[in-house]
């Protein structure tokens, strides 16, 4: 999924000295549950009920056998401005492991200003030291309005496309 692009009057309201960005804890489920159900109103309209987020967000939160849950933290009142939660993944066709952004997102009041890039930079450190090959992500629906400045944020972060994907739920 995808860091949706701020609004002209969005930029440059905050500097990089005002956040940090950390492995996510327990402490940070129900807040990163909140974040990622915001993500999924943006890009789809909704998503699973907020208790079942929660149990997939506490089951990644600590997990590096599993994948990565990374939070950008604002000073203040603000608290977490920024979520990236990976998978690691496993394919013939790929040798190695390597990591699938499945969810990135930044407040709204807080786009454009790199956190959505420091998300990345921290988990493609945390991508080499598990020995990862590389790192995939998903663009949203093509109908989704602002997929031009998603797909160009992360261009700007060094992906190529690869191709579309398609899926089944079960």
């Amino acid at each position: 999924m995808s860091e949706a692009a701020p609004s002209e009057a969005e930029a440059g309201q905050h500097s990089a000295a005002e956040w940090r960005v950390r492995e996510a804890v327990a402490g940070d489920v129900p807040a990163v549950a909140a974040a990622v159900a915001e993500l999924l109103v943006e890009l789809s309209g909704g998503g699973p009920p907020a208790a079942e987020l929660e149990e997939a967000t506490l089951e990644l939160a600590g997990n590096r056998g599993v994948g990565t849950l990374l939070v950008a933290e604002a000073g203040g009142e603000d608290g977490i401005v920024g979520v990236l939660a990976a998978s690691w993944q496993h394919a013939i066709h790929v040798p190695g492991r390597y990591g699938t952004i499945q969810d990135l997102w930044v407040h709204p009041e807080w786009r454009s200003r790199a956190i959505g890039s420091d998300l990345i930079e921290a988990f493609l450190a945390i991508a080499r030291e598990e020995g990862a090959s590389r790192i995939e992500v998903g663009l949203p629906r093509e109908s989704f309005a602002r997929i031009g400045a998603t797909e160009a944020f992360y261009r700007v972060n060094g992906f190529e496309h690869l191709g579309p994907r398609m899926r089944r739920k079960l």
